[in-house]
């Protein structure tokens, strides 16, 4: 059952989708911002290649882990509301 109107789903609908593209536009500025700065850091060999790789090899692996755990929750989320 359905509790709003809809033009008040309407509403919530495009509040959703700009505050997403907004979102994305911070993100994506803020990346081309560390690229930048990255780029900039090896230039002046501050920072190597294999430190950079190493970086993203931890990103990917919090990533995984963040995945998993959401996933965990989402499981106890679902028994619960099975078990409720």
């Amino acid at each position: 059952m359905n509790e709003f109107t809809p033009e008040q789903e309407q509403f919530i609908t495009e509040i959703v989708a700009r505050l997403c593209r907004r979102y994305a536009d911070v993100i994506e500025k803020l990346a081309t911002e560390v690229h930048a700065l990255t780029m900039v850091l090896v230039e002046k060999r501050l920072i190597t290649i294999d430190r950079i790789e190493a970086a993203r090899r931890q990103l990917d692996l919090a990533y995984d882990l963040t995945q998993a755990l959401q996933i965990r929750a989402l499981i106890k989320d679902i028994d619960e509301l099975e078990t409720g």
